[in-house]
């Protein structure tokens, strides 16, 4: 009978792979999701399907004005991320290790329908129910106790679920600054960019010259700056540690196995 203990190591490092990536099932998803041309909709209402093309903004969906940078988007989202340190104590109070991470402490996210433009033609998207996977466009950085830029500067003013991060501890001779340091940080789709957009097409009025359908759903349906590939590959696949330790894990069990087996 051959032994359990690689068959643990093979499951625990499922499981380390699994804890580890994004989102594994949607990423398995893509990998089975085609790429299809919007011209396909002419005669077609996929239930699921990829399409890259560029963002052409509608009048009736217009843009927003991103909180942080003022850039113009169709969709985007915003989050506010603040620090925080928890420490491993050595004997009489000395601290050992900080380590720190950036937590969200408040965000939002905007929506607005478009038009998606591949060459072949166009078709309007409504993305007020699509997961954004878009990476970072602005980051910012402000240090506790420092003055925020203006238009952050008027965001917490006008938001009483954050609270003025320019603190300082009058010492008498120097003010010390003694806020947290923060992060704000935003993700946008702006018209012009390039998109990809999985998810369901449906009959529906779309605008002059495009498709008469609309993509306002499915599973996955999400917004990427990335294709499709890379996409999955990124949802697959978790931090380098946790991948090496897997394989690790993986490769220690298989191993195990093909000597018990005679096939090493």
């Amino acid at each position: 009978m051959p032994p359990l203990w690689p068959a643990a190591f093979l499951l625990v490092g499922v499981l380390v792979w699994l804890g580890a990536a994004p989102a594994p099932l949607t990423g398995l998803r893509l990998l089975r999701t085609p790429d299809r041309p919007v011209s396909d909709l002419l005669s077609d209402r996929p239930d699921s399907a990829c399409f890259t093309g560029t963002v052409v903004e509608t009048e009736d969906g217009g843009t927003v004005e991103a909180p942080f940078s003022g850039h113009p988007a169709v969709a985007m989202a915003y989050q506010v991320l603040e620090e925080e340190s928890s420490a491993l104590w050595w004997l009489f109070g000395f601290t050992l290790w900080r380590p720190t991470s950036f937590e969200p402490i408040d965000g939002g996210a905007v929506a607005n329908s478009f038009l998606l433009d591949d060459g072949s033609g166009q078709v309007r998207v409504d993305p007020s129910g699509a997961t954004f996977r878009l990476e970072p466009d602005t980051v910012i950085g402000v240090k506790g106790g420092d003055t925020p830029p203006e238009r952050i500067r008027r965001y917490i003013d006008a938001n009483e679920d954050i609270d003025d991060e320019d603190v300082s501890l009058n010492l008498g001779i120097v003010d010390w600054g003694v806020g947290t340091d923060r992060r704000y940080v935003e993700r946008r789709l702006e018209p012009g960019d390039e998109v990809l957009v999985c998810g369901a097409a449906r009959d529906a009025r779309g605008a002059v010259g495009a498709v008469q359908a609309t993509i306002d759903s499915g599973r996955p349906f999400l917004l990427a700056d990335a294709d499709r590939r890379t996409l999955a590959r990124r949802l697959l696949v978790g931090s380098p540690a946790a991948v090496l330790l897997s394989l690790a894990l993986v490769a220690g069990g298989g191993l195990a196995y093909a000597g018990f087996f005679g096939l090493l």
